[in-house]
């Protein structure tokens, strides 16, 4: 299999026709039969894989395309207008923060870690959006199915619904109700992830006030999150930032494996 190969399996899995641009193949690279996939890949990782024996190693996050990741956090739009929000209000609640990420995009050294895989001749790549995508999936259809049974179910139960998946049962961080009573009712839940980043106050603020009750994120920084309590409106679960992305990066190491890619990763919580 080569690098083209693992970066289609994982468009399949959510029926992405192009790489997005918060994913790329840095290094191509041809017969793998042995990966190392982890959640961060820096210089070290590489030059373990090489002394390891791997193929090919598979970052989730991106470390070489700092300048077009933010085109990424626009995917909130969708997001958002699909619960119900109007495009205008979307569109507002995104801009500021994908601003933000744009310029940020200048600050990263983008080189550094591409250019060691490189010179290391180490096939690499990383899958961000595609992984997140499907974590979301998994995630939405999860509470989905909860509130189909139980339309009054509370925050704590679906903090115990997500806690129940496999990628749960071996995180060290908590799901967490970060806004609002555990035991009030979760109303209308959305999950806002695959995105890039966490959508901030903004998003979450766009949510509360079009219907949305709960608002799922992977993680918040503290200052949005005091900004929504100020609001003393609407509701927020927080799973964790590594769970979250672990929710969508196992189905894809399950199917490269099913493909007949030994694969070794580097994080306890995923399998």
């Amino acid at each position: 299999m080569d690098t083209t190969q693992l970066m289609q399996i994982a468009l399949d899995l959510v029926g992405f026709a192009t790489i997005p641009d918060d994913s790329a193949i840095y290094v191509p690279g041809e017969n793998i039969r042995r990966v190392l996939f982890g959640l961060d890949i820096g210089v070290a990782e590489l030059l373990m894989a090489r002394n390891l024996g791997y193929d090919a190693v598979i970052a989730h996050h991106p470390v070489g395309v700092p300048h077009r990741v933010w085109r990424v956090f626009e995917r909130h739009v969708a997001l958002l207008t699909g619960a119900g929000v109007p495009e205008a209000v979307a569109q507002a609640a995104v801009a500021p923060k994908m601003a933000t990420l744009r310029l940020n995009g200048s600050v990263t050294n983008y080189e550094q870690v591409p250019l060691a895989a490189r010179r290391l001749g180490m096939p690499f790549m990383n899958v961000h959006a595609p992984l997140d995508e499907l974590g979301r999936r998994v995630m939405q259809s999860a509470v989905d199915v909860l509130l189909l049974s139980a339309p009054d179910a509370t925050l704590r139960d679906v903090t115990t619904v997500l806690g129940m998946l496999p990628a749960a049962q071996r995180a060290a961080v908590p799901i967490e109700v970060l806004l609002g009573d555990p035991g009030a009712r979760a109303g209308k839940v959305l999950v806002c992830h695959g995105a890039y980043t966490n959508g901030g106050d903004a998003v979450a603020r766009a949510c509360f006030e079009h219907g949305i009750d709960t608002v799922i994120y992977i993680h918040i920084a503290p200052g949005d999150l005091e900004s929504l309590r100020r609001d003393k409106r609407g509701q927020l679960i927080v799973t964790g930032h590594i769970l979250g992305d672990a929710f969508g990066i196992e189905p894809y190491i399950s199917a490269l494996r099913a493909q007949g890619i030994q694969v070794d990763v580097l994080s306890d919580i995923l399998a």
